[in-house]
């Protein structure tokens, strides 16, 4: 039997060949020669597949004989014949159960090593201060000005409108179910506490992850991708000292100062509510305000931003450094990095609540 070899064997149209091959009737055939007179274009995917082809043909004891190619097009065949063609083994699974606890291995195996890559991280960190502080030098003040300007001042008109909008609803839907008991006024205490204890370090450390955590990632992973980093050990720089060292600081100084705005915004969004809606005057909301809360609530919330911020650039940081060999997978791992990031302060969050509940405060 004899095939001619049509028009671009490129690995945009191997779909379309690969369905018009399989469409050949090969019964009771001893030889196949392909004719490539009419070969336009052969690249290397096109090359593997018609290889491939030649491969399954000459294991069916069919002779194979591949004539009429051009020299471009055979050299790049040869080439691509001269590779390893190795399958890889087929894996037998027993059944769906089976491969669900293949999967629930694998993925437990991918988190124990995040897990270990970020103890590491935090260990470098935390190793890095002393010098610091010892050698202010060494700090690189221009690099973390600029990712507190970046993480920081320029997040604040959505944190700042976050926080309003978050307290004024908190007032509207705990009046609503208060006013059935006739304990409206309850609703400022229950503005005030929320605020200052829980929802303005973790609501502004989940916007933070989602906007500095996943930046961190994708620059740091474009760079990766593009050796840079690799350019920076090559001059003998440490790209921890460079690149993640000025981030970690940068987050670390920018959530709290955000944490103290999306305070004071949320606090305002429940005078507004309780003004509006239940008209209170500012002297009353002010009075049942420092009755329901004092300092020491506004310094539990505050305790909880430096972890947050610590945890969400060792993440996106740490993701960002991964190697990458695409566009695609530094995406990836961005989305990694703003999903791992929101997780783990939501963990802290609630291991927090429960310290801060067994010791009283």
């Amino acid at each position: 039997m004899k095939l001619g070899l049509q028009g671009r064997w490129t690995v945009t149209g191997l779909s379309d060949i690969k369905t018009e091959l399989d469409g050949v009737p090969l019964v009771n055939c001893t030889r196949v020669t392909f004719d490539g007179s009419g070969l336009e274009m052969l690249d290397t995917s096109g090359a593997w597949y018609l290889n491939d082809l030649a491969t399954r043909l000459r294991a069916k004891n069919i002779a194979v004989d591949i004539s009429n190619l051009q020299d471009n097009h055979r050299r790049t065949l040869e080439r691509v014949a001269q590779l390893p063609h190795e399958k890889e083994p087929e894996e037998k699974y027993a059944g769906h159960v089976a491969a669900f606890f293949i999967a629930a291995g694998k993925q437990t195996m991918d988190i124990w090593q995040d897990t270990l890559r970020a103890i590491a991280f935090l260990g470098q960190f935390l190793a890095s201060l002393p010098g610091l502080v010892l050698q202010p030098k060494n700090l690189r003040l221009r690099s973390i000005v600029f990712h507190v300007n970046e993480a920081g001042l320029k997040a604040v008109p959505i944190i700042a409108l976050m926080a309003f909008s978050i307290s004024f609803v908190t007032g509207y839907q705990g009046s609503y179910q208060l006013a059935k008991f006739d304990a409206t006024i309850y609703t400022v205490d229950l503005i005030v506490l929320s605020t200052l204890r829980e929802m303005s370090a973790l609501i502004t450390a989940i916007m933070l992850a989602g906007r500095s955590g996943s930046a961190f990632a994708a620059q740091l992973g474009t760079m990766k991708m593009n050796e840079e980093v690799d350019a920076l050990q090559t001059m003998g720089a440490s790209p921890f000292q460079v690149l993640v060292l000025p981030r970690l600081i940068a987050i670390v100084i920018a959530l709290p100062l955000l944490t103290v705005l999306a305070d004071m915004m949320g606090l305002l969004g429940g005078y507004v509510y309780m003004a509006s809606f239940l008209d209170y005057s500012y002297l009353q909301y002010t009075s049942r305000m420092q009755e329901a809360a004092d300092l020491k609530q506004f310094y539990v919330g505050l305790s909880k931003a430096p972890a947050f911020a610590v945890l969400i650039g060792i993440v996106g940081c740490m993701q960002g450094l991964r190697p990458s060999r695409s566009a695609e997978e530094v995406g990836r791992k961005t989305i990694t990095a703003v999903v791992q990031a929101i997780f783990l302060v939501i963990v802290a969050d609630a291991l927090f609540s429960v310290i801060f509940t067994k010791l009283g405060i």
